[in-house]
């Protein structure tokens, strides 16, 4: 996937949160074609991504929302992939390190492993926060959800 097309889906999620947060009518059609084109990594299925995007905007919670896909084992795959639709909660900023420091390393070209050994955190951590920051600076750094 190009540059281009990878700011037009970004842009794309944008506007259908936008349509979300004002209540108007999004379908599932439209809502699966632009979740389909992002092209996410998961286990998920488009069908469940499309769930998870609407429940979350429901004001559902991780584990709701996994637990309505029918997997209640599921919410750590429902967090991914809502982060890696422009999803955010203000959970997903709470590190369990300084995250200044975290950051510091990150725009000092820091490997995750590196960043790991500097802060005492686990490397799939690092690498949790890592995308999570990423997405939403990609994202435009939208608001998060409470």
């Amino acid at each position: 996937m190009s540059v281009n097309e990878t700011d037009e889906n970004i842009e794309r999620i944008i506007q259908l949160h936008r349509k979300f947060e004002k209540g108007k009518e999004v379908s599932d059609d439209e809502l699966r074609e632009t979740i389909e084109k992002m092209n996410i990594k998961t286990s998920l299925t488009l069908d469940q991504l499309v769930e998870s995007f609407k429940l979350f905007h429901k004001g559902y919670n991780d584990r709701e929302i996994a637990n309505k896909l029918g997997d209640s084992r599921a919410s750590r795959n429902v967090e991914r992939a809502r982060v890696k639709m422009g999803l955010f909660r203000w959970n997903d900023f709470i590190t369990p390190f300084d995250v200044n420091k975290f950051l510091k390393a990150i725009d000092k070209g820091k490997k995750d492993h590196e960043i790991a050994e500097l802060l005492g955190a686990g490397l799939s951590t690092v690498r949790t926060y890592r995308q999570v920051f990423r997405c939403h600076q990609l994202y435009g750094e939208p608001d998060i959800v409470k």
